[in-house]
């Protein structure tokens, strides 16, 4: 799949086809910094007309954007001053694009909505048929940022309630185009699509994209050589030490932020599964005591409990020694996804 432009940019319009000839509902980008995510896909939804709402995380990333503070838009050449945040109510904003009718006269055409998941699910009464596109920057808010509480159901509801009957009716999925930088594979939008491992198998093996047909998915890990090179020779990158964590995130597209350091495979055979909850697994070692967590998919534990947080409250008030294992370093995990999930059940993310 070709991915970039000349200039090593991403190539969204290419992108866009590719989703189209393959059905593609979801698109996710999961990249280095400024390699033309953001940038790109909202120069496509402006060059060829499409109506769609730009969606932000939280109120606060969405209150400073209806001021015209960091407008995206401001950065494409092209459009710099024409698109705008206007008309805005306590939880959303028009996106207008202005137009000039003579020397005098200024024309603004609605364009699309501005919205953050944790309020849109307050709006009454819009529309979400208008809109083909749905376009969710920063998806995976960095480490300092406030969550979304539930982000997963939210995403969820969100679809839902803009999509509408649209597919019952015979007309296109809603589409939607869910861009981040690598700052942490434990995201509540990529647990609810069941991306999570997905992404972290391709981040491991250097794969940049991948189609999932039959689920309508397509997953891009950009890892632009061009852009990386340049990127090496600015300011920042020479200032900060290039293993850090940020430099592995920003030029690297790692997931630097996560503790890989006991991820790794271990042979099966020499554990019992001893306690099941969830998606995952826990196996106690046979001789060294040692513990080791796997998905659940195939096996039976000594010890079972739901998802819920009723069993999840009872799991750690039944074994609290987990937690302090983990504390200890006694145990491993099959992948970074099921050691997300391990620390969300006993609250150590």
């Amino acid at each position: 799949m070709k991915l970039y432009l000349d200039g090593g940019w991403l190539d969204v319009p290419h992108v866009a086809e590719i989703a189209d000839r393959n059905n593609i509902s979801f698109i996710v980008i999961i990249g280095k910094r400024q390699i033309g995510k953001t940038y790109g896909v909202l120069k496509y939804m402006l060059d060829f007309d499409k109506r769609f709402i730009y969606l932000r995380s939280v109120m606060a990333e969405m209150e400073m954007l209806k001021k015209n503070v960091g407008n995206p838009f401001d950065a494409i050449k092209d459009y710099k001053g024409r698109v705008i945040f206007d008309s805005a109510t306590q939880y959303t904003a028009n996106i207008v694009r202005l137009d000039k009718q003579d020397e005098e006269t200024e024309v603004k055409t609605n364009i699309g909505l501005l919205a953050s998941l944790s309020s849109i699910g307050r709006v009454r009464g819009i529309n979400g048929r208008e809109y083909t596109e749905i376009v969710f920057d920063e998806f995976i808010p960095e480490s300092h940022l406030l969550k979304v509480k539930n982000g997963g159901d939210a995403f969820l509801n969100m679809y839902t309630t803009i999509a509408g009957n649209r597919e019952l009716e015979n007309e296109k999925p809603l589409r939607v185009w869910l861009l981040a930088n690598s700052n942490n594979l434990d995201s509540d939008i990529l647990k609810a699509l069941n991306l999570t491992e997905v992404v972290e198998r391709m981040s491991l093996h250097g794969e940049e994209s991948r189609i999932l047909k039959d689920r309508g998915i397509m997953v891009i890990l950009p890892d632009s050589e061009k852009i990386t090179q340049k990127r090496k020779a600015t300011a920042l990158y020479k200032a900060i030490d290039a293993d850090s964590k940020f430099a592995k995130m920003a030029y690297g597209n790692e997931f630097a932020y996560n503790d890989f350091t006991d991820v790794y495979s271990c042979p099966i055979s020499e554990y019992n599964p001893l306690i099941k909850i969830g998606k995952i697994v826990i196996h106690l070692h046979k001789s060294n005591k040692t513990l080791y967590v796997t998905e659940a998919a195939k096996f039976k534990a000594r010890h079972e409990y739901g998802e819920t947080e009723h069993y999840i409250n009872k799991l750690q008030k039944d074994f609290p020694e987990l937690k302090a294992a983990f504390l200890k370093g006694r145990m491993r995990f099959q992948s970074m996804t099921v050691k997300n999930l391990f620390l969300d059940y006993f609250d150590l993310l």
